[in-house]
């Protein structure tokens, strides 16, 4: 008896029950003739992206790592926080797709390698609002169409205001769900940046593709889920191209051109081995097509006025120090039509500025 007084002693008051009965009067016998009620425990989801919010997903798991060289990042930084990310893109042309799907070899005498070297500037305005800054510097040797091109200029100038309207609750399969708004100008044509004939687009890299000396308008949609040890990242990307004034390929004097909108979509899946040191192994999936029509309404007249690339990178990343983070990779070509075939090897080396209590934030 003074057992079973001391048991009934240590038992929670959640879990009082009601006068115990064998038999209810209305629905007959009881199902819980113990006449313990059990609690229930229920996750308590913060806000959309309110300062609740952003606490929780400051308190899950998200080691700091350099992450994905290709796939750009839904959530923000601290409002304040100014974080700079070097990355450096080598285009090495090797073939070329055919219209349907097929490769075939380089045009007699031609040859392309270009280099990227990209600074990627990004400051907290708010906790949801981001601004970044994209200047880079683009280096030719191409040979073609009886010219050669060796050079390096500034590539065109890109700068963006990305906001989070949705926080990754630890929680729950909540993501992170943001849009961005990139401007790019056409600084390759104001300043003369030496480009091979015909070459319309960049080496592929973090930021969305546009076509050379062209101003653009590009709308993104972005999300991020972490879940240890993985973190999942994709985007979906439109730019709209306004038509300017051109020499393209077997053209000798500019023309008024056309291009068509393009699509582009990334998808990134990062395996953080080791959170002390951010080793980590990601795989990521680039695609970048060429549509046949504008959004402006004016007929498409370059040609061909389709194309597809599909590529896939494998990559490894490490930390150097507590604030410098590096990732390394190749992004290696696995279909396409209508567009050179090549390889892009490519590294990054992120630096981290801010803290919070003394530790780096990442974000």
């Amino acid at each position: 008896m003074i057992y079973a007084c001391l048991l009934l002693s240590h038992i929670p008051l959640s879990w009082a029950a009601d006068k115990p009965s064998k038999t209810d009067k209305k629905n007959g016998p009881s199902e819980n003739p113990s006449g313990f009620k059990p609690v229930r425990l229920t996750h308590h989801h913060p806000s959309r992206n309110g300062p609740d919010a952003i606490e929780a997903y400051r308190k899950g798991w998200n080691p700091l790592t350099a992450g994905p060289n290709y796939t750009p990042q839904a959530d923000s930084l601290p409002e304040g926080e100014f974080n700079a990310r070097f990355f450096m893109y080598g285009q090495f042309d090797q073939a070329q797709y055919t219209n349907s799907w097929g490769i075939t070899g380089l045009p007699q005498g031609y040859s392309n390698i270009q280099l990227l070297d990209l600074f990627a500037m990004f400051y907290g305005i708010e906790p949801n609002t981001e601004f970044i800054f994209l200047p880079s510097i683009l280096t030719t040797f191409s040979t073609g169409e009886g010219n050669i091109v060796d050079g390096t200029g500034l590539n065109d100038l890109s700068m963006a205001i990305k906001h989070r309207w949705v926080v990754q609750d630890p929680g729950s399969d909540r993501p992170s769900i943001s849009t961005s708004l990139l401007v790019t100008l056409p600084t390759t044509a104001w300043t003369g940046t030496p480009l091979p004939p015909g070459n319309t687009l960049p080496p592929i890299s973090v930021v969305p593709s546009t076509r050379l000396g062209t101003p653009s308008l590009t709308a993104i949609l972005l999300t991020r889920k972490n879940v240890k040890p993985f973190r999942i990242s994709g985007d979906l990307e439109y730019t709209f191209s306004f038509p300017d004034n051109g020499v393209l390929s077997g053209a000798t004097q500019k023309t008024y051109n056309q291009f068509g909108d393009m699509v582009q979509e990334r998808l990134s899946v990062e395996d953080v081995v080791d959170d002390r040191n951010g080793m980590g192994l990601i795989l990521e999936f680039v695609g970048l097509s060429g549509l046949p029509f504008s959004l402006d309404g004016i007929g498409v007249n370059v040609h061909p006025s389709t194309f597809n690339l599909f590529g896939i990178q494998p990559a490894f990343e490490i930390n150097l120090t507590e604030r410098l983070a590096f990732s390394a990779g190749a992004l290696l070509p696995v279909i396409g039509s209508n567009a050179y075939l090549a390889t892009t090897p490519n590294f990054s080396l992120w630096y981290y500025w801010g803290s919070v209590g003394g530790h780096v934030l990442p974000r």
